[in-house]
């Protein structure tokens, strides 16, 4: 016999978006974790380190490793607007040529946008977030309803005497239809008498045990939350496919402004427009 009992829901969050994290977390370093501002990072290119430092409060882009942040935002606190920071070898330049800036921000303008959407996005999932999680309270409530069951030993030693019983009607009924003798017919009818009428009252016992008014209305409860829970996730799903196809989008983007960054720092440098970067003092 197959176990019955229901189990109490245990609900998580769906992991909504983990296409997204993986795309974004090569290149991505959210607000709140890097302190100022909106930070981008490329670790693979941590050979040829370069940051975009903006000039209107937003932090900065990076392109290389977090071991160079400090010496970003020591050359941000000496330098009055943007520049481009980047080191070469053992040493780092500055670049400030209004040319040169023009030009790496109409590189990163696409990234900059695809990032303003992304944030958006971010939003709109934790509106949904913060409903499935009090839906999620609510099921923890309603489920407590089901503690008013028996305890899953008592239950399981019910269900074991009820195969018991049916393995011995079983076995009563094999008898019956072999023996002539009319006494053990009659002594094996009434036996089997018997063992129905416990296996009536063992299936009594469970029944009465998952009717009870109590667990009847966790049951009701939970089915109806469930279904606000189902509900709620298809906006969250439907937005989780969105930033995943957007992640995608936007690590296009990086390695297009990455190279273009790229080709314009070594012109300049070439044309003498960097200078050495102020150090952490």
């Amino acid at each position: 016999m197959s176990r019955t009992r229901p189990s109490i829901w245990k609900l998580a969050l769906p992991m909504l978006g983990l296409a997204t994290s993986a795309a974004l977390a090569t290149f991505t370093i959210p607000a709140q974790a890097a302190g100022e501002g909106a930070r981008v990072t490329r670790v693979a290119a941590a050979s040829e380190p370069y940051a975009l430092v903006r000039s209107d409060g937003k932090g900065f882009n990076i392109s290389g490793s977090s071991d160079d942040w400090d010496d970003v935002r020591a050359a941000q606190r000496s330098i009055k607007g943007e520049f481009i920071w980047f080191r070469e070898g053992s040493r780092a330049y500055v670049i400030q040529a209004p040319e040169v800036m023009a030009r790496a921000r109409a590189a990163w303008a696409p990234l900059d946008r695809l990032g303003a959407q992304m944030d958006g996005y971010g939003k709109e999932m934790d509106v949904h977030s913060k409903k499935m999680d009090a839906l999620g309270r609510d099921m923890d409530r309603a489920s407590a309803g089901m503690q008013a069951l028996p305890k899953q030993g008592d239950m399981d030693g019910v269900e074991d005497g009820m195969e018991a019983l049916g393995r011995k009607m079983d076995a009563l009924g094999r008898k019956m239809a072999v023996t002539r003798d009319d006494a053990e017919r009659e002594r094996i009818g009434r036996e089997m008498e018997d063992t129905g009428a416990r296996m009536q009252a063992a299936g009594r016992r469970i029944e009465q045990a998952y009717d009870a008014p109590q667990v009847r209305q966790a049951q009701a409860s939970m089915k109806e939350i469930g279904e606000q829970m189902k509900q709620a996730g298809q906006p969250m799903d439907a937005v989780g496919k969105k930033m995943g196809a957007l992640g995608k989008e936007m690590e296009r983007e990086s390695k297009a402004a990455d190279r273009s960054v790229r080709a314009l720092i070594r012109d300049a440098h070439a044309k003498g427009l960097a200078r050495p970067a102020p150090g952490v003092s």
